[in-house]
């Protein structure tokens, strides 16, 4: 039997970028696993570092690129899977993995378990995002972009194919999954909800006279943060007392700011320019009075379901949200102020409702709590936790 070591390999820094991966491993440490990560490396970031928790960081130096053309992108994620692949080998040679667990994408990201699979090792792909579909998001319209999105279709059958189990993210992405041929006994969800020991404990220090309107998280056009900067324009003089905070970056980041500004909002909005760690991200975030999702109804984003979704029901936050898919799927009518996904009006009018009817707000944010029982990390981890168990015991 292999020593319980697992090697997590993510095109991303580690941990801020990527909380879904910090908390599997803070999952499988704490259920006796040795954890390793290889992880890209971003300026000021050792090389190599061991977390206070003892999970080892292996950090490769590759620069993130934000808002590149498609051949910067695979330029990166080329780059990335050669070095990654290469580290994993020469690590595995003496840390010995029982589990390698590749995170996506990309999906030819899995080249790097190849291997230590070779060599007795099992292999997840853990899908974050459909590959083939934020290809086309991005570069839809394109001359080459069609023929593109079907290379990217068969590399993503071919990784699939390749891994001994399929992790994702909720069940609209594990039922997409089935439907392009992985086998059901073959996948595993786990959700994006936050790790309990992250979640603020309640504090009265809010001041009741202010509305403070929140969103955290990456900063890039598909996540519609001009719709909340026109939606929030809209209704601004009925809200004197309210202020927007943003905290986060991204390659939209600058775009907004000259948007805030344009509209004469400079001093109603407040931007971090930068990526918090998750645990000061919720601290500051906490005691909000609306938590905003103001993603674009877009094929990708219809099955997409955020983590601050989460996170914002966790610390009984007032949502308002998109009417999305996904969303809808897990959070119904009476848990969350919908609005028309990409309608800046429809947008300004739930902040609206929301601020000027407090306890139906209220209301509406403790069942959303009610339902995230159901959702805790402690819960959804579990799944994941039994998985490594089986995969460990498969010789």
């Amino acid at each position: 039997m292999r020593p319980r070591r697992l090697c997590m390999v993510v095109h991303a820094p580690y941990p801020k970028a990527e909380t879904r991966v910090e908390r599997e491993a803070h999952a499988a440490l704490e259920a006796g696993w040795g954890v390793d990560v290889v992880a890209l490396r971003e300026p000021g970031e050792p090389a190599t570092e061991v977390t206070s928790r003892g999970i080892r960081i292996y950090r490769l130096p590759t620069a993130r690129t934000r808002g590149g053309g498609a051949s910067t992108v695979l330029r990166e994620y080329v780059g990335f899977t050669l070095q990654a692949t290469l580290k994993v080998a020469t690590l595995h040679r003496s840390r010995r993995y029982a589990v390698v667990q590749v995170h996506n994408p990309p999906d030819f990201l899995v080249l790097a378990g190849l291997l230590p699979r070779l060599t007795g090792a099992r292999l997840i792909l853990d899908i974050h995002d459909l590959a083939p579909e934020m290809f086309e998001m991005r570069f839809a319209g394109r001359r080459w972009s069609e023929p593109a999105t079907r290379v990217l279709r068969r590399i993503e059958r071919l990784a699939l194919r390749m891994a001994d189990a399929v992790v994702t993210v909720h069940e609209p992405y594990r039922r997409l999954l089935v439907q392009r041929g992985v086998s059901r006994d073959k996948l595993t969800v786990a959700l994006n909800t936050p790790e309990e020991r992250l979640i603020p404990e309640k504090t009265s220090t809010a001041d009741p006279a202010e509305i403070r309107i929140v969103y955290h998280g990456t900063i890039t056009p598909h996540y519609g943060l001009d719709v909340l900067v026109d939606g929030f324009s809209a209704v601004a003089a009925e809200l004197p007392e309210a202020s927007v905070e943003i905290y986060g970056a991204g390659d939209a980041l600058q775009s907004v700011k000259d948007q805030v500004a344009r509209l004469g909002l400079t001093e109603r909005f407040w931007f971090s320019d930068r990526f918090l760690d998750n645990d000061e991200v919720l601290l500051r975030v906490q005691g909000a009075s609306i938590g905003v999702i103001s993603n674009l109804p877009i094929a990708r984003n219809q099955a997409a379901l955020p983590t601050k979704l989460f996170e914002y029901a966790a610390m009984g936050i007032p949502i308002v949200s998109s009417r999305l898919d996904a969303i809808v799927e897990y959070f119904d009518e009476t848990e969350i102020a919908y609005f028309d996904a990409g309608d800046p009006r429809s947008l300004g009018q739930a902040l609206l409702e929301t601020v000027r009817d407090p306890e139906t707000a209220s209301a509406r944010a403790g069942r959303a709590r009610e339902r995230y029982e159901g959702y805790r990390w402690s819960v959804s981890s579990a799944d994941y936790l039994a998985l490594l168990e089986r995969l460990l015991r498969r010789r």
